[in-house]
């Protein structure tokens, strides 16, 4: 009886944790200036049409997630890769012509969400993002993924819609990757 009730408490205590980072409250920058920077978990700076990045968003050392979504950003600080915990980022409708290599130094990284930017191509480097779970890349002009992609033995999801990609393409990516979800646009004879 007491091993049920420890095997009990142990699954409700992982279900706790994982609930943690879906409860995690986000908050929005003009709240946050003036707030301890060690109490923060949650930060949007989504939609203030923001070029570049603040330096002071350094001293939030303990974010795990970080809302970026809807800025005119054209690349990332190399202080992003400083984020040991950060695990969600959103970089949704932005200005980004490279996909931001930093990621490749963020082994924690579980969701990196970048759709509608400008970018072509996903660097090798990819592979180093070893807890990565989902990648939203909707509606940015991917050519090509790198065979590297393979190697991300946690990626579950990948968004490719708004995409076209020939139907070589994406039965390719099918059955290279088939325990993983792919989200394509009906298929083209447009890109091989």
């Amino acid at each position: 009886m007491k091993s049920l009730f420890v095997i009990i408490l142990l699954i409700v205590c992982s279900f706790q944790l994982s609930a943690q980072l879906e409860g995690v409250k986000i908050y929005k920058w003009k709240e946050v200036v003036s707030a301890s920077p060690d109490t923060i978990y949650g930060l949007s700076l989504a939609k203030l049409k923001l070029e570049t990045l603040p330096q002071k968003l350094t001293e939030f050392t303990q974010l795990k997630v970080l809302d970026l979504k809807k800025n005119k950003l054209t690349e990332l600080p190399d202080f992003i890769a400083t984020f040991h915990k950060l695990e969600r980022i959103n970089l949704d409708k932005n200005n980004l012509v490279y996909f931001p290599v930093v990621f490749c130094r963020m082994p924690q990284l579980k969701n990196i969400l970048i759709g509608n930017n400008f970018f072509e191509t996903l660097p090798n480097c990819i592979s180093g993002i070893e807890s990565l779970e989902y990648l939203d890349l909707y509606d940015t002009p991917i050519r090509n993924l790198p065979v590297s992609l393979q190697e991300l033995n946690h990626l579950q999801k990948i968004d490719l819609s708004g995409i076209k990609f020939s139907p070589e393409f994406q039965e390719s990516w099918l059955q290279r990757m088939p325990e993983v979800t792919w989200e394509f646009d009906p298929p083209c004879a447009c890109m091989k």
